[in-house]
């Protein structure tokens, strides 16, 4: 595992141009899926990830108190979106394919690919359909990993309510999949 604080710390106090590399490597993907679920337009989503790293690389100097290189990372890009949106007067929303998904190891029966991959496919609709915050919210702690603490500090919001927002996010998501599933079932009968 790569030691991204350490990292940091050679990038910004040394000017190390590899450990900045080796930083680079280590976030980029996941700053651009994040990105990417904010914006739903991946041309955009990369420019911006591009932009946070570019940024990041000339303002190193201003940089040696960072303490948390990941939550840094976020709010700059949550930023850069923020500046994005306000700066276009419709947001474009496109499908996001997720080009990285994992394959199976194993040979599951017809049936149940068919059943997982319904089940994912409605577990992502209603994750779009969720309100803005829960949605954002959701990502972050679910999909990202981050704790609450770190997720209220890229939204600036307090950490009970990012709890409270995390538990309707997933009140929301069992009730409209659980629906989702009946309604199919009812349509076949």
């Amino acid at each position: 595992m790569t030691d991204t604080a350490a990292l940091f710390r050679k990038m910004t106090a040394e000017n190390d141009q590899l450990a900045f590399r080796q930083f680079y490597d280590h976030f980029f993907v996941t700053l651009f899926r994040f990105t990417c679920s904010l914006l739903k337009d991946r041309e955009v989503a990369e420019e911006i990830t591009h932009d946070v790293f570019v940024q990041c690389w000339q303002k190193r100097h201003e940089l040696g108190d960072v303490r948390n290189p990941q939550v840094y990372l976020f709010v700059a890009a949550r930023n850069k979106v923020v500046d994005h949106t306000r700066r276009q007067s419709q947001l474009r929303s496109l499908p996001l394919q997720e080009s990285d998904e994992e394959q199976l190891q194993f040979s599951p029966d017809p049936e149940q690919l068919l059943i997982t991959s319904e089940m994912m496919g409605k577990m992502e609709e209603a994750i779009r359909e969720l309100p803005p915050k829960c949605r954002e919210i959701f990502i972050l702690v679910k999909q990202y990993g981050l704790r609450y603490k770190e997720v209220a500090a890229i939204l600036e919001l307090s950490t009970k309510t990012v709890e409270n927002q995390l538990a309707i996010a997933l009140k929301k998501l069992t009730t409209a999949v659980t629906f989702r599933l009946e309604m199919k079932v009812m349509k076949k009968i």
